[in-house]
C-alpha cells in the first residue's frame, strides 16, 4: 500500500526490502531501547519473525529519499499497535513524525480497530510530547525497576503483611487480579483505560501467568494485609535476581515502609539454596512517583528504563 501527500510517501515493505528494514529498524529503534538492546541474536531473531507475521511494515520516504519507517500491528485485538517509529535524525522538524502517526490513525480505522497504542521510554521526551500533542494519552501500565540487594533488607519488628501463595490460578483469583490491574488503569486514564485494557491487555496477563505458575521459577503471591488481599506479586528467578511484578489495588497506597515489608517477607521465602544477591521489584510508574525520600533509603530506581504505554481511541 501506498499513500502520499506531496513531498512524504509511506511505502510497504516488500520482500527484498525486508533486510534493509530489519538493518533499519536496529539502528533507529534498538538503540534507543534498553530492553531491545539487550536481546539475544535468538530473540531479535523471534522478534523479526513476529514483526513480519503480524505486523504491517512501511518506509517513508521523503522528496524520494529513505527517511524513517514504521511497524504497525493489525491483526490482533481491537487495537493498532504501533511495533516502531522513527525518523531518521537528518530528516526531523519536517513533520514526518506527525505524518507517519496520522498514517497509523487511517490505517487502524480502515482495519475497523478502536484504538491506535504504543510504548515509548518516558527519557524520549521529543517522542512523549508529540503523542501528547496528538491527543495520546497514558495507559497506567508503564513500569519502572526499584531494586534492593538482600543484604540491605532489614528485619522489622513485627508487621501485617503476608504473602499467600497460589499455586492454582482460579476463576476467583482470576477476577481479584482482574479488579486489581483495572482498579490501577482507571485511576490513571479512567474508563477509556479500562476498554483498552479489558479489551487488548488482560487477557495476556491472565495467560502468562496461568502458563507460568507452575514453573519452579516463577511464584505467585497473593499479598494480605492484616488478611485482607491488597494486590499480588508475580515473581520470577533470572540469574542472581529474583524479579517481581507489583500490582497494588488503586485503595492501597504504596510507600517505603510497605516495599519493605514486600521485600523481607520475600527475603524469608527465598531457600537457603537459592543464590539470589537483589530483589527487583517492577512497579507502575505512577506508583512510584508517589514514594517519598526513596533516594533516603536502600532501594535503588533506575528511571533510566521506565517505559510507558499510550493510547489513543479513534
Amino acid at each position: 500500500m501506498t499513500t502520499s501527500n506531496q513531498q512524504i510517501e509511506m511505502k510497504g515493505v516488500n520482500l527484498f526490502q525486508w533486510r534493509s528494514f530489519k538493518k533499519n529498524f536496529l539502528k533507529l529503534l534498538v538503540s534507543n531501547d534498553p530492553d531491545i538492546a539487550n536481546f539475544s541474536l535468538i530473540m531479535r531473531f523471534f522478534m523479526f519473525m513476529y514483526l513480519r507475521m503480524t505486523a504491517e511494515n512501511y518506509f517513508c520516504y521523503y522528496n524520494g529519499k529513505r527517511a524513517g519507517l514504521l511497524s504497525l500491528r493489525t491483526k490482533k485485538g481491537t487495537d493498532a499497535f504501533i511495533f516502531g517509529v522513527a525518523v531518521l535524525p537528518e530528516f526531523r522538524k519536517k513533520g514526518l513524525g506527525k505524518y507517519i502517526m496520522d498514517f497509523s490513525e487511517k490505517r487502524a480505522k480502515e482495519t475497523k480497530k478502536k484504538f491506535v497504542a504504543l510504548a515509548v521510554l518516558n527519557s524520549n521526551e521529543p517522542a512523549v510530547n508529540l503523542y501528547k500533542k496528538l491527543d495520546y494519552k497514558f495507559v497506567g501500565l508503564g513500569v519502572t525497576p526499584i531494586s534492593i540487594s538482600l543484604d540491605k533488607i532489614t528485619k522489622s519488628k513485627s508487621n501485617s503483611i503476608k504473602l499467600e501463595t497460589i499455586l492454582v490460578y482460579t476463576d476467583e483469583i482470576k477476577n481479584l487480579f482482574s479488579d486489581t490491574v483495572l482498579s490501577q488503569i482507571k485511576a490513571v486514564s479512567q474508563n477509556d483505560g479500562v476498554e483498552y485494557v479489558g479489551e487488548n491487555r488482560i487477557d495476556d496477563y491472565h495467560k502468562n501467568i496461568s502458563k507460568n505458575i507452575s514453573k519452579s521459577k516463577y511464584r505467585f503471591f497473593q499479598v494480605l494485609d492484616n488478611n485482607e488481599q491488597i494486590g499480588f506479586l508475580f515473581c520470577r528467578n533470572k540469574g542472581t535476581t529474583k524479579s517481581c511484578s507489583v500490582y497494588l489495588h488503586s485503595k492501597t497506597i504504596l510507600t517505603n515502609e510497605l516495599l519493605s515489608y514486600l521485600a523481607e517477607k520475600l527475603e524469608d521465602l527465598i531457600e537457603d539454596n537459592e543464590n539470589f544477591e537483589k530483589l527487583v521489584f517492577r512497579i507502575y510508574c505512577h506508583q512510584a512517583a508517589k514514594l517519598i525520600d526513596l533516594q533516603d533509603s536502600d532501594f535503588v530506581r533506575d528511571s533510566t528504563l521506565d517505559k510507558n504505554l499510550m493510547y489513543k481511541k479513534i
